[in-house]
This record gives structure tokens, C-alpha cells and sequence, in this order.
């Protein structure tokens, strides 16, 4: 039963990354910038970028940055320099791989994860997972390329999205539901008065892009676009945030 549903959702990746390119939600030049707040009070800044390789080959490549800024780095000495690079084939609709390079506090990690499609195999360079060969189904995304993929499908009312992941060693079914709806003022050119999609991705203890632990929402614009604008986490006093602070969208739309 088990391979008939992943069967099923390598099947429905597929379809929906045959798309053409022009009527994807997202495309190279596509680069979000977000203000991170803790307690209403600034933290720091946090970018999403989609880019062409410079190799080409047809592959995307999703960028998540994140510095820590404002009051609290300075009042607590603890400083965040995080770079995540994810590396998507849209023919495919699969992930290619990911690469990981953290700085938080006194904490560095560095990371770098490639699928094989051929052997479905997630072949993992880091010093902090002891193995370095998990086995994967052959169409498998990392945690970044799932945030597209979720823009690319979008998140049905009636079910949850359910995605094939890969992340820190650990392979399982996210499964992203929509929670609710909100209407939210954004920065140009969105604008005004803007509805938007709030979905939650059940993520497992210890993966995820924005937090380890603890429940994440994601506002998405209610449109074909899906643009994420909104982050939000808890954590154990109070919640952290991410709001849309500035867009440039692929073709300048």
C-alpha cells in the first residue's frame, strides 16, 4: 500500500511541475525580503530569492537567507547568519539537493545533501548525521523546494497536501492543511486589502526551515501566485514573526 501512495505522489509531482514555465507561481528574479519581529521589537531579516544556476540545465534554485538584527542580537550577543541553497528540477518536479550553511550563536553547521534518482538514494555530507546513505523514494523534495511545491499545487480545502521529504536525515510525509483565511495590507505592489491562504505544514521534530520546534503558519496570497507573506511560529513566550516587508516578482509582475 505504502508504494502504491508513493507511486501516487511522485504521479502528482510530476503533473504539476509539466506545466509550462509562464504559468508557474513563481520564476528566476522572484526575490522576497521579510522583517522578523519577536515581541513586536525587531530581530532581524530574512530573504527568499528563486535564481537560474549559473550551470544551467534547466533547474531552479531556491535561496533562504536570514541575519539577525536590532535589539535583541545586540542585547543577547547571539548572532544569525543562515544561507540555505535548494536545487529543484521543474521536468521533474523533484529536488536535486540542498545545501545548509548555518551560523547561529556559537553554533556552525555546515551541510550538503544530494538525491540520486537512479539508486533512490539521499547521499548526506555532515559532520552532526552519522549515516551518510538513506534510502528515498526516487522523487523526493527538501524542505525549501516543499514551500514552492506547496505554491505550485496550492493546499485544498478538503484534504491536506501531502509531500515525499527529506530533511536532517529524516524522511516522512509533510502534509500541509489549510487552517484558515485573513486579509492583509502588503507592501507594493501587492497592496491593499489583500486575501490570503493561512496553511500550517506538520513538520517533523527537529526538520523545518524556519523553526525546529513548535507549530508554523504560512499566510499564502490568495491568488495563482500563492506568494508567501507571512511567517509566524510559536515559541515557549510569545511567537516570532515574518512579514512581507518588500517583493520583487519574477517578469516584474
Amino acid at each position: 500500500m505504502r508504494g502504491l501512495a508513493t507511486l501516487g505522489l511522485a504521479t502528482a509531482l510530476l503533473t504539476a511541475a509539466a506545466a509550462r514555465a509562464d504559468e508557474r507561481p513563481f520564476g528566476p528574479g522572484e526575490r522576497l525580503t521579510f522583517r522578523i519581529t519577536y515581541l513586536h521589537l525587531l530581530a532581524g531579516r530574512a530573504w527568499l530569492s528563486v535564481e537560474s544556476p549559473a550551470k544551467g540545465g534547466g533547474a531552479l534554485r531556491f535561496v533562504e537567507e536570514a541575519r539577525s538584527e536590532g535589539f535583541f542580537a545586540w542585547l543577547f550577543r547571539f548572532r544569525v547568519d543562515d544561507r540555505t541553497i535548494a536545487e529543484w528540477d521543474p521536468g521533474t518536479g523533484c529536488s536535486r539537493g540542498i545545501e545548509k550553511h548555518l551560523r547561529e550563536g556559537k553554533v556552525a553547521r555546515d551541510q550538503t545533501v544530494r538525491f540520486d534518482a537512479e539508486t533512490s538514494t539521499a547521499i548526506v555530507s555532515d559532520p552532526k548525521v552519522a549515516a551518510t546513505r538513506f534510502d528515498v523514494e526516487p522523487c523526493i523534495l527538501d524542505v525549501l523546494s516543499a514551500l514552492y511545491v506547496t505554491r505550485l499545487r496550492g493546499v485544498s480545502e478538503d484534504s491536506a497536501l501531502e509531500l515525499p521529504v527529506f530533511d536532517n536525515g529524516k524522511r516522512f510525509e509533510l502534509g500541509v492543511r489549510l487552517v484558515g483565511r485573513d486579509t492583509l495590507d502588503l507592501p507594493a505592489p501587492l497592496g491593499p486589502r489583500v486575501k490570503a491562504l493561512v496553511v500550517e505544514p506538520q513538520l517533523a521534530e527537529g526538520t523545518g526551515l524556519f523553526v525546529r520546534k513548535g507549530r508554523l503558519q504560512i499566510w499564502l496570497t490568495d491568488d495563482a501566485r500563492r506568494i508567501p507573506v507571512r511567517m509566524r511560529s510559536k515559541v515557549p513566550v510569545g511567537s516570532v514573526s515574518a512579514d512581507l516587508e518588500s517583493c520583487e516578482l519574477a517578469g516584474g509582475g
